[in-house]
């Protein structure tokens, strides 16, 4: 995929954002480190106004921002059906220099998830709305040099936080309503997750469907059996200019997930179906064929300390602007 707009890095933006700091002075400057400082009417007396958070919006006390601070724990109870794309289909959704891996491997991906951010460890019981959530995904299998790992194409969550998560650090996410099988042994209509049982998991936006997986389970395997392409993410951060006077900013990174853990983990029949949906770019994908598919429980830690591996200003800067 080329890439041809106007880009720019972000250099020493703190992490955290602790504090916006708004103070008189004569004009608006913004340092370095991220922190803003300006003039502003006086109201009734000068004083010093902090503005907190992680993510916009930011706020006195900061507890408004959409997302918390990271890290974040992940959990998913996830169906993921592997397809073959072919090596030239699969190039043409994968950022340069990434490269696809085998015949053009993807996956299709839909989970319940859990999140439960480090800042709030009691999250899951004190908010469980705010740590629950679906996701679907669409991606492939790639490598950077020798390394291997995954890159989302298109995701869709069912909850603002993790959207807004996403455009920090480079997962192109939207809304959508996301679905999964859940299976209650006591229910008489239904079994255990094992050898027999049937799952799927289906993803919608704008109410057209966008996406079905499925397995029928036939065995237990362990985790090793289950191909990961290593637990590396690669990231597209893309940042539009706002004005004539502010570059966009585009960078690929390379985000490895830490403290992973798999089990309960299937294989069985799979089944996928990938439709031409509306506000979206899946229509190449729809006749791709499901090669294998897995049902698994796995958990992880994500945090902001991702690696810029390209930034695609540079190698337009040094052309003299976008081909």
């Amino acid at each position: 995929m080329m890439l041809t707009s106007h880009f720019f890095v972000q250099r020493g933006l703190t992490r955290s954002s602790k504090a916006l700091s708004l103070r008189s002075s004569c004009k608006s400057v913004v340092p370095l480190n991220g922190t803003i400082r300006g003039s502003f009417p006086a109201r009734q007396k000068e004083s010093d106004v902090e503005l907190n958070g992680f993510s916009n919006p930011l706020s006195p006390s900061g507890t408004a921002s959409l997302v918390e601070p990271p890290p974040h724990h992940i959990g998913a109870d996830a169906i993921r059906v592997v397809f073959r794309a072919g090596r030239d289909l699969a190039r043409r959704y994968l950022p340069e220099p990434l490269e696809p891996v085998e015949d053009g491997l993807g996956f299709a991906y839909v989970a319940d998830m859990v999140k439960v951010s480090a800042d709030e460890p009691d999250q899951a019981f004190l908010s469980p709305r705010r740590t629950q959530y679906g996701e679907g995904i669409v991606g492939f299998y790639c490598r950077l040099g020798e390394r291997a790992g995954r890159f989302s194409t298109f995701i869709w969550v069912t909850q603002d936080w993790s959207m807004g998560f996403g455009s920090i650090m480079g997962w192109g996410k939207k809304i959508g309503e996301v679905w999964r099988t859940h299976l209650n042994p006591y229910n008489p209509a239904m079994g255990e997750v094992g050898p027999g049982a049937r799952l799927a998991g289906e993803v919608t936006r704008l109410g057209r469907p966008v996406l079905r997986v499925g397995i029928e389970i036939e065995r237990a395997i362990t985790p090793a059996e289950m191909p990961g392409y290593g637990d590396r993410g690669y990231l597209l951060r893309h940042q539009p200019s706002p004005g004539p006077e502010i570059p966009a900013a585009t960078q690929l990174l390379e985000l490895q997930l830490r403290g992973v853990r798999t089990g309960d983990v299937f294989t069985g029949r799979p089944h996928l179906e990938i439709h031409d949906a509306e506000n979206e770019d899946l229509a190449p994908l729809r006749d791709c064929e499901p090669i294998a598919a897995y049902a698994y429980k796995q958990g992880w830690t994500t945090d902001t300390d991702a690696r810029l591996v390209h930034d695609y200003s540079a190698a337009d800067h040094s052309a003299g602007g976008p081909a």
